[in-house]
């Protein structure tokens, strides 16, 4: 995993497919973020960036800004990038709605509305592993990325 060279302040997109992602739309996403990757420019700047796709459904783009910050074009990039390839492969990667939490060792994906039925159920508690998309760093991706429900933005369903 080449992201895990990256400085801990390096800056993370986490985006989240609808469905789980098949071999073969995994080889096409791997293709097309590597081509992305390598032309990503910021201020004129070739970017040092990878990815990473995690468990068949997350993908998740590092960027080491190396002490400019990215412009709103190259930050845009990725996002047209993500909508491009949602549409190609009939999933989508934009939808914020779109959840997920780990039962036993599989991963669940539910709306966000989803969320309050599970908990009125007792199908999943505060201490359930739930995926925070929203972390922003490389270090919150590497310890505050799979968290339970209670040490999450998601504990304000509680």
């Amino acid at each position: 995993m080449e992201y895990l060279d990256y400085p801990d302040k390096a800056k993370v997109w986490i985006y989240q497919s609808s469905k789980y992602l098949d071999a073969d739309d995994i080889a096409y996403l791997k293709v097309e973020l590597d081509d992305f990757v390598s032309e990503w420019e910021s201020h004129g700047n070739m970017l040092k960036a990878t990815f990473e796709i995690v468990y068949d459904l997350f993908v998740v783009i590092v960027v080491d800004e190396e002490g400019d910050r990215m412009c709103g074009r190259a930050q845009d990039g990725s996002l047209q990038l993500m909508k491009k390839l949602g549409e190609q492969l009939e999933v989508d990667f934009l939808d914020r709605m779109t959840q997920s939490y780990k039962k036993g060792e599989k991963i669940e994906i539910v709306k966000m509305n989803d969320f309050t039925t599970l908990l009125d159920n007792k199908d999943i508690d505060e201490n359930t592993i739930v995926y925070n998309n929203m972390v922003t760093t490389k270090y919150d991706f590497d310890n505050n990325w799979e968290v339970p429900l209670k040490d999450s933005w998601h504990k304000q369903l509680l």
